[in-house]
């Protein structure tokens, strides 16, 4: 691939990254704004009504709420982490280089903020459960997070091998 190729495909795809990461940031203030609210209806007996605007609780369940507030408060920041990660990564390929210590880190921590964000998940869907009598909990194991995971941390070897194997050969003679 050229380096006018590689290039326009690293510009294209850091702009997808950045809509991304915009969108996930307003739509996630949106959610969060609109869970508070319907909590905050919840407990004025269903309904909010300031600066004519009216708000009312759509759901009977309260954990289901508080459940979609705290979600809300982990995965959003995670995905607008792991898109400037992804845009650190793509400015380097964009310069030609991607084989760089700092992009087999990065994709570590992609790996790992990940894999926080579904422990939290689990973490969040007992304590609510325990918190509230009456509550089901439901656990069902995100295969295709867990094999991102995985998959990452092994880009992450491999672009560690790569950076290691690159510099030595820039030492050879």
């Amino acid at each position: 691939m050229s380096k006018q190729a590689r290039n326009s495909m690293a510009a294209v795809m850091t702009v997808l990254v950045t809509i991304v990461m915009w969108m996930t940031a307003i739509i996630g203030v949106v959610f969060l704004a609109s869970v508070g609210a319907a909590i905050i209806a919840f407990h004025n007996g269903g309904s909010i009504d300031a600066l004519n605007i009216s708000v009312t609780d759509g759901t009977d369940s309260l954990p289901a709420l508080i459940a979609g507030l705290i979600g809300g408060l982990v995965v959003i920041p995670a995905i607008i982490y792991v898109c400037i990660q992804l845009r650190r990564i793509l400015a380097t390929l964009a310069e030609g280089d991607p084989f760089v210590p700092e992009n087999a880190a990065r994709l570590t921590r992609v790996a790992a903020t990940i894999a926080i964000t579904q422990l939290l998940r689990i973490a969040v869907a007992l304590v609510i459960g325990m918190s509230f009598d009456h509550t089901k909990i439901d656990f069902n194991l995100d295969l295709i997070a867990w094999a991102s995971v995985a998959a990452l941390f092994i880009l992450s070897q491999v672009f560690r091998e790569g950076t290691r194997l690159r510099d030595e050969e820039k030492m050879t003679i």
